[in-house]
Order: C-alpha cells, then sequence, then structure tokens
C-alpha cells in the first residue's frame, strides 16, 4: 500500500487511542457521581447553535458515539484489533452535522449524495439517536430503506435501525430514557422512548409509504434504487414531515433522486471521497481522465470489476451518467444536449386547426409561439424519397404520454420539422398526412403497436405513401402488406441500436435537445430498451422508427444532381417500395 496512506491511517490511528483514553476518564467521572452522569447528558443533548464540541452534538459524537469496522486490513492499519471504533468526525462530516440538524430543526429538506463507505449512513441514524434521546415529545422519526431487509433486522449492523441499537445499548445508562424496556420498547421496525413517547420506525418502499404518522423528519436510504414509487414517495413524505432526507448514491438520471440532485429546489449535501483525510491523502487532479485520483481511489479503482466503469461512477466518482444501466453513451448524450442548448435551432412553432366540410376534412397550421408543431427548414421541392416522417403514438389521454412525429431530411442528414403533444389518435392522422403532403408526399412511418393501429385505420384512407412490410402467403397465393412500423422484442433491439450507432457516430441528425434528455434515462433493464421507471421514450423511439424508415427507402431521386455539399451523408437505404394502388393485396 502506499507510503502516503499507510501514514495517514496511521495517523488516524493515534487519534483513536487518545479518544479512548478520553472516553474512559469521562466514563468514569459518570459512574462515580450520579450528578456528573446528568450534567453530561445535559452538556450532550442541549442544541449549541456554534456547534463547537464544549455541548451539543459534537459532544455526543466525539464521547459517546461509536463506528463498527470488522475489515482487519483496515483495523491493522488503525493498529486496533476490535472493530467498535469511536465515531471521531472528520471536519467535513462535522460540516455536514450542522447542515443536517439545521435542516431539520428549520423543516426543510435535504439531499446527500455520497461516494461508498464514507459513514454517511452511520452519521444520520447518530442524529436520528440524538432527538429520538431528547427529553422533549415530538422527535418521532421514520427510516426507509428500498427493501425491508435494509431498514430492520436484529444482529444485522447492515441494516439502519441495528445501526440506531448498537450506539443506544453502549450509551452510558444516564442517557437511557427513564422507564426504558429493551423487551417491550424496542421491537423490529420500531423502537420507542416510554418516556417522551417519540418513535424510531421503520419502513420499506412502498405506494403508501410514510402515509400512517407524522415525524419530525424521514430518512430515505439509497433513494436513486427506490424503483416505481419513488415519486409518490416522496410526495406522501412531504405530507407526513416537513423535512425530508434523500440519501444515496447515484443510479442514472431518470430516478426522482437525481431530479431532486439537479432540480434546483433542495439543499445538496456532497460527501465525495476527496473530502475524506484518507482516502483523500495524496490527491491530485488528471487532467487526460478529468477526475481526482489518489493511492486509495487508485487501489479501489483495480478492484472493481465486470461494468467497471458504471461501478466506479457508483460507488466512487458519483456520476450519474454512467449508473444505473444507460443504454446510450450518456458522456455523449450530455455532449450533444449542451451542444443545442447553447446554440438552438431557428425554428417557427405553429398550432393547427382540423376544419371540417360537408366532404372533407383538412388541416390548416397558424404560426403561434407555443406551438406543438415546429418546422426548421421548408420543404425543398422536386425530390422524391427525399423526406421520411417516423411517428410513435400514444393514446392521447392528458396525464399520458405524448405522441411524436420527426421529419428527416434524408439529404442534409437532419430533422427539418416535428410534433410533441397530446393528440388524438384520428387527428394525428390528419396531421401526419399534412406534413408528408408539406414534404413532397413523404413516406410515413407510424409505429402499428397498440393506439398506432387507430391512427393507420385512418391514414390509409386519405394517405398513399406508408411504410409497409409485404410478404407472400403461399396459402392463399396473396401478397400480405402490414402498414406502419412494428416494434417488438426483435425490431427494438435493432431500431434502437441504430439510433445508439448514430448518436455515437454524430450523425443522428437531432435538433431537439429534449431527445436527449429522454436518451438519458433511457436504460437497458434485463436486455430490453426502455425508459426508466417514471420516465417518457416517445421521442427516443420516433428517432429509431426514423432510422428504419430511412433505410428502407431508396436514395432520394432528383433529374438533376445532388449539391456537392451533401456528399458523405449516411448511406440511403436501398429498399424498394411500391406506391399503393388498387390491388388485390391483403392490407392490414
Amino acid at each position: 500500500m502506499d507510503e502516503i496512506l499507510t501514514q495517514a491511517y496511521s495517523e488516524h490511528g493515534k487519534k483513536i487511542v487518545a479518544n479512548y483514553y478520553e472516553r474512559a476518564n469521562l466514563l468514569n467521572k459518570m459512574n462515580k457521581n450520579i450528578t456528573a452522569g446528568k450534567i453530561e447528558v445535559e452538556l450532550c443533548l442541549k442544541h449549541n447553535p456554534d456547534y463547537t464540541e464544549e455541548y451539543g452534538i459534537l459532544r455526543f459524537f466525539k464521547y459517546h458515539l461509536w463506528t463498527h469496522d470488522p475489515r482487519k486490513n483496515i483495523l491493522d492499519l488503525y493498529g486496533m484489533q476490535q472493530p467498535k471504533l469511536p465515531f471521531l468526525l472528520y471536519d467535513f462530516q462535522k460540516e455536514a452535522v450542522k447542515e443536517i440538524v439545521e435542516s431539520i430543526l428549520s423543516g426543510n429538506d435535504i439531499l446527500i449524495e455520497k461516494s461508498r463507505d464514507m459513514g454517511v449512513s452511520w452519521l444520520v441514524i447518530s442524529i436520528s439517536l440524538w432527538f429520538w434521546l431528547k427529553h422533549e415529545a415530538g422527535n418521532d422519526i421514520l427510516i426507509g430503506s428500498r427493501k425491508f431487509d435494509y431498514v430492520d433486522k436484529k444482529g444485522s449492523l447492515d441494516t439502519l435501525i441495528e445501526k440506531f441499537r448498537y450506539n443506544l445499548y453502549q450509551l452510558h445508562p444516564a442517557f437511557m430514557p427513564d422507564n426504558f424496556d429493551a423487551n417491550r420498547n424496542d421491537n423490529v421496525g420500531s423502537i420507542l422512548n416510554p418516556h417522551t413517547g417519540s418513535f424510531l420506525r421503520g419502513e420499506a418502499n412502498n405506494p403508501n409509504f410514510a402515509t400512517s404518522g407524522r415525524y419530525l423528519f424521514i430518512l430515505a436510504d439509497e433513494f436513486s434504487k427506490w424503483e416505481e414509487t419513488d415519486e409518490q414517495a416522496w410526495t406522501s413524505m412531504g405530507d407526513s414531515s416537513p423535512s425530508r432526507i434523500a440519501l444515496s448514491t447515484p443510479w442514472g438520471m431518470g430516478r426522482k433522486f437525481a431530479k431532486l440532485r439537479f432540480g434546483g429546489a433542495i439543499k445538496v449535501l456532497t460527501f465525495h471521497w476527496t473530502l475524506h483525510p484518507i482516502k483523500g491523502s495524496g490527491k491530485w487532479f488528471d487532467e487526460s481522465q478529468k477526475k481526482w485520483r489518489s493511492p486509495w481511489y487508485d487501489t479501489e479503482c483495480s478492484r472493481r470489476s465486470g461494468n467497471e466503469r458504471a461501478d466506479i461512477g457508483q460507488e466512487l466518482d458519483i456520476d450519474y451518467l454512467s449508473t444505473g444501466f444507460p443504454y446510450f453513451d450518456n458522456d455523449k448524450v450530455q455532449n450533444e444536449y449542451e451542444k443545442l442548448e447553447k446554440n438552438p435551432p431557428k425554428v417557427k412553432r405553429y398550432e393547427f386547426i382540423l376544419h371540417a366540410d360537408d366532404d372533407s376534412e383538412y388541416l390548416e397550421l397558424f404560426e403561434t409561439e407555443n406551438g406543438r408543431i415546429w418546422i426548421k427548414d421548408e420543404p425543398v421541392k422536386g425530390w422524391e424519397y427525399r423526406y421520411a416522417i417516423s411517428a410513435d403514438i400514444a393514446e392521447g389521454l392528458e396525464h399520458g404520454d405524448n405522441s411524436v412525429a420527426y421529419v428527416y431530411d434524408r439529404i442534409t442528414g437532419f430533422d427539418v420539422a416535428g410534433f410533441t403533444g397530446k393528440i388524438d389518435t384520428r387527428t394525428f392522422a390528419y396531421l401526419l398526412a399534412h406534413l408528408g403532403n408539406m414534404y413532397n408526399e413523404a413516406y410515413i412511418a407510424p409505429e402499428n403497436n397498440s393506439h398506432g393501429a387507430a391512427v393507420l385505420q385512418k391514414l390509409k384512407e386519405i394517405y398513399n405513401n406508408i411504410y409497409h412490410e409485404e410478404k407472400f402467403d403461399m396459402m392463399v397465393n396473396i401478397d400480405t402488406v402490414r402498414m406502419g412500423w412494428n416494434t417488438n422484442k426483435k425490431t427494438r433491439a435493432i431500431m434502437c441500436s441504430a439510433l445508439r450507432e448514430s448518436i455515437d457516430d454524430g450523425c443522428h441528425g437531432i435538433v431537439e435537445k429534449e431527445v436527449f434528455s429522454e436518451c438519458i434515462t433511457f436504460v437497458n433493464i434485463n436486455g430490453k430498451p426502455q425508459a426508466d421507471a417514471g420516465n417518457w421514450d416517445d421521442r427516443v423511439m420516433a428517432q429509431a422508427i426514423k432510422w428504419m424508415i430511412h433505410d428502407w427507402l431508396p436514395a432520394p431521386k432528383k433529374p438533376e444532381f445532388i449539391e456537392e455539399k451533401y456528399k458523405g451523408i449516411k448511406q440511403f437505404g436501398g429498399g424498394k417500395v411500391k406506391k399503393k394502388t388498387k390491388d388485390k393485396r391483403r392490407i392490414w
């Protein structure tokens, strides 16, 4: 092990030994003199707004709280033999205690992001014990995690409430609440202070999390991994307590934890490994990797296996982009997003009116600042197969996902128009037909799954050029045509892979930054590319369909020539299509 790191452990070991002697002397006095014991309790439980160790919670940590570290190699470096170690706070931890306690007392939320093994769970649980021991009522606390196995299991220090017990039962008897009976007051998932009626309660993530009481504060541990119900749980926590603590290592950009972290509306505490005097000893900034390194960090990196980048990103670097099974290269995606945010394309926005005459229906566009249709480039006339339109179709409900369409210019390699919004299937068919007619009778590829069937049913009545698959049925000696793009297990993998490749190669043609926002929360779960829980992927899927119709269509044709500046654009598809005419094919 590096000499600098070994020295850092050794120096801290000396402080541990010195603190043992200080604690022994103090406990001696408390044992000999009941009054001295009572005075010490009052000194520790009294709030100190200056956060010095003379009295208050920092004194409580210094002389009465412990941590547990069974790793023999670490104990050897400290020069210790027993895993029970004084909870000696580093300066960054003392500042964190102040921030957390003040947030609780003022009724504010706080988010804590961390590298692994920074002692944060022990820290927050110890703060919980300090509040629980106070002589005033009303210090009820809820501790939550994604599974109850992480909340409480007697005898397992991997659980939150057992950490609470670990310190509770090692306190001097003077600290114990009057009439406290471990058999009666300490149950799995709940510990009662009989003197004040305050309790610590544990609960696992569930749809009704935190709805059964009122609390001084609520801790949501490993909140980034609360699946499905994290949004709902955060809301219900707010109804049950004025102070919520979201604590976690990162896990992608799609969960509520990341949205809180980057939303700007909550106080954020960061426990990065570089703050730790031992882990950060001898640290330096590596310009080539654009990250901090140290002897400890390099040792930890060498121990990681499997998905090394995600593992290091989650456990050490607090890197949201590399964690949570991202499907795309989120560094590239973030870079593309920032480019568009800095230099957004100039577009005109439109809304539409669907007119109904006696014998026809048609769409009329009108320009408006907040229109759901955007147009970057007007159509270039005279080209066949130049434009392709892809569409992802939703049900159109107010609280559902969006229907999305893109018009892609296969010569310039960029999207030239698009639509995102809530819209019923019939009107969406008219909108797609309008865009198709506007852009040189472009071929349209609507998704035919679910609600797409309703769009296609109307679209084929009013428009000719629709993407289709054609197969010959030998049983009835007839061609069978399936209209629209079908997304299934096989095609989903192909289309999403094509989109990912286009982003990696920088030839995606995307001009809407919101597409990249969806890409960042697009994940690979058990081999299925999909939006992370609580997120949308409508734009992503419409973009993926874009590459399928692009490859299916023949190269754009014009009697004259292709301009020199457009040479080198991604190769066109070589497919052959027939314009729809009245025939005997079975179309569905």
